[in-house]
C-alpha cells in the first residue's frame, strides 16, 4: 500500500499489530518504527506502510516455542537423594526453635536480610 493513506492512531496500530501502545512508543524510541507527530500536540500517528512492514517482519520471525518439559528423574538414586535432602532440611528446620524467624534464619544462612 502507498504511504499516502491516512495514518493510523497509535491505538489502532497497536491493535492491528497485537502489541501494547507502550510497545510502539518504545519501538519508536529505539528507531524500530517511524511515527508522525501531529503539529501542536504530542499525539502520534503511525503510517499504514509502517504497520504493514512490521506485520511482515513479525510474520517472518520464528514463532517462540514452549520450553521442553521433562519428567523429573524417577530413578532409585534420585529418589534416595531427594529423601536424604528432605531429612536434612527437616532436621535443620526442627533445630531452629520458635525463637528464630525465617528472615533471621536466612540472614544467618546467606549473610543478608530479606526484609527491610
Amino acid at each position: 500500500m502507498s504511504g499516502s493513506e491516512t495514518p493510523m492512531t497509535l491505538k489502532g496500530a497497536a491493535r492491528k499489530l497485537g502489541v501494547h501502545e507502550q510497545t510502539l512508543r518504545s519501538w519508536e524510541r529505539r528507531g524500530l518504527i517511524r511515527m508522525i507527530r501531529l503539529p501542536g500536540s504530542h499525539y502520534r500517528r503511525v503510517p499504514v506502510d509502517e504497520v504493514e512492514r512490521l506485520l511482515q517482519e513479525m510474520a517472518i520471525q520464528p514463532a517462540k516455542t514452549a520450553p521442553l518439559m521433562e519428567m523429573p528423574d524417577q530413578s532409585a538414586e534420585a529418589l534416595e537423594l531427594a529423601h536424604q535432602l528432605f531429612a536434612e532440611v527437616r532436621a535443620e528446620l526442627a533445630s531452629l526453635g520458635r525463637e528464630s524467624t525465617l528472615d533471621e534464619y536466612m540472614a544467618r544462612r546467606r549473610g543478608r536480610q530479606w526484609l527491610p
